[in-house]
């Protein structure tokens, strides 16, 4: 819906991976330097297990913070976005509940007729000084 977006793949009830990411994401979201930015930004969780109920995605990203969605995709979804943006994801193989997954953040601008990849950033340890600033210059290059 917004100007920009950051996209986060992880799958609903992760304790060990997106938790800790969601958590922090939530911290910058609400961050005094993020808040020139806040109203041209969506949070988006894509959930990685279309086993899940479809409402759950969304919960699980409302519990860090109201403002962020979650997103459910079926599985063939799933296949056609793994491509789009090299995702890797399985089974784990210590743990069957578990999933190994890439957890980057994607920093998409939307333009009228189409979205636009613009940055992809990782997550051992967020910057968030650095994603903060590219937003920053993004949104003011298009004035």
């Amino acid at each position: 819906d917004k100007k920009f977006v950051l996209l986060f793949f992880g799958y609903f009830g992760c304790r060990d991976v997106c938790t800790p990411i969601l958590e922090e994401m939530s911290k910058m979201y609400e961050s005094k330097e993020f808040e020139e930015v806040k109203e041209s930004v969506d949070f988006v969780f894509v959930n990685l297990t279309p086993e899940v109920e479809s409402f759950q995605p969304d919960l699980f990203a409302k519990y860090f913070n109201n403002d962020f969605k979650g997103v459910y995709l079926s599985k063939s979804e799933l296949f056609s976005m793994d491509r789009s943006f090299e995702l890797y994801f399985a089974r784990s193989l210590n743990d069957d509940a578990e999933l190994d997954h890439t957890d980057n953040i994607y920093l998409i601008e939307n333009n009228q007729n189409s979205k636009v990849l613009k940055s992809i950033y990782s997550t051992h340890p967020i910057k968030r000084t650095k994603l903060i600033d590219d937003i920053i210059l993004l949104k003011s290059s298009e004035k």
